[in-house]
């Protein structure tokens, strides 16, 4: 029997978005957003991506495994689009954070605009 010595604490993530390369554009005229969910605990965490309020999955690669720092995990997902959607201001992209806490699923996210250009 494995107890722990604490209650385990359960930290919410921070939630970020990196916009695009500007080479990544200009070479392949394609755009890629990435999401970093970093500091949360424990590693029980899924990230979805939406484009104006609905869920994308096309074009969408999350890691596989979480990445531990210390005592807090990270988690990172991408989201490549044609550069014409990114260069559209009235899109808006959302990367979506999912985790347990108290017995209920919460969220966090965070959003970015398009582009004018």
């Amino acid at each position: 029997l494995c107890v722990s010595g604490k209650n385990e604490e359960i930290i919410p993530p921070a939630v970020a978005i990196f916009s695009p390369s500007k080479q990544e554009i200009q070479q392949k005229s394609k755009a890629t957003l990435v999401c970093l969910a970093s500091g949360f605990y424990p590693d029980h965490l899924t990230l979805v991506w939406r484009v104006n309020g609905v869920k994308r999955t096309e074009g969408v690669g999350t890691d596989e495994f979480s990445t531990r720092n210390g005592s807090t995990y990270s988690l990172t997902s991408r989201l490549r689009m044609p550069a014409w959607e990114w260069f559209n201001p009235s899109n808006r992209f959302e990367c979506v954070a999912n985790f347990f806490q108290n017995g209920a699923t919460r969220s966090m996210q965070k959003s970015i605009s398009g582009d004018a250009g």
